[in-house]
């Protein structure tokens, strides 16, 4: 999909894990044009940088991916939308930098034309080691459903979350929450995933961004 604004004030929730950038900005909304397929490149730069970086994954804020800006390309199962990153699940949307005010980053809308799932490429770990993984969550507010639900797992420990869109509290108006979730590596690589759990149909998911890993 393709998202045009027009400026209106909006206030962001600002939390800060490994983040030290502010957030808010100016959004407003008109009607998604729909678009499939990923758009030539030549243009176009890179996503922005995590400030802190992303601990050992190698690229936790797809900023070795191709910055969008205010377009948002839809990717299918197979597809690598950024570097170290694939679609394990049905499609997702890839949002340039200037969709949204999510601290500023690219982001991912789990959700596509259908709910959908993403993945890292393996990343070393010592097995019996304790992890932390850090990451922005918001949601797409153009639409239902008003509580977003994505999982976030690694070697089959795994953790819920939700997002409530209500009072256009989204990422459309920069709103975003700084998450944590431990993990117990299990073996010497790991692989992290993403998955909305939003129902069969929905093409506005929860949104995540600055994803970090870091040893405990």
């Amino acid at each position: 999909m393709i998202y045009l604004r027009l400026g209106r004030h909006a206030l962001g929730i600002c939390a800060a894990v490994v983040l030290l950038a502010g957030c808010g900005g100016s959004q407003a909304q008109i009607a998604p044009v729909a678009t499939s397929g990923v758009h030539a490149a030549t243009s176009y730069n890179h996503c922005p940088e995590l400030p802190g970086g992303t601990g050992i994954l190698p690229d936790g804020d797809f900023h070795q991916g191709t910055n969008w800006e205010s377009q948002v390309p839809l990717y299918h199962k197979g597809q690598v939308f950024a570097p170290y990153w694939d679609v394990t699940k049905k499609s997702i949307n890839f949002n340039g930098s200037t969709w949204g005010d999510v601290d500023g980053l690219c982001t991912v809308d789990l959700d596509g034309n259908v709910p959908g799932a993403i993945a890292t490429s393996a990343f070393s770990t010592k097995p019996g080691a304790s992890y932390t993984v850090s990451f922005i969550l918001s949601g797409n507010g153009y639409g239902p459903p008003t509580i977003k639900t994505m999982k976030v797992s690694v070697a089959h420990q795994f953790a819920s979350y939700t997002w409530n869109i209500s009072g256009g509290n989204d990422a459309l108006n920069g709103d975003w929450q700084a998450e944590t979730w431990e993990f117990r590596a299990t073996g010497r690589s790991s692989v992290l995933n993403f998955a909305s759990e939003d129902p069969k149909g929905s093409i506005w998911g929860a949104v995540i961004a600055g994803i970090s890993v870091t040893k405990n």
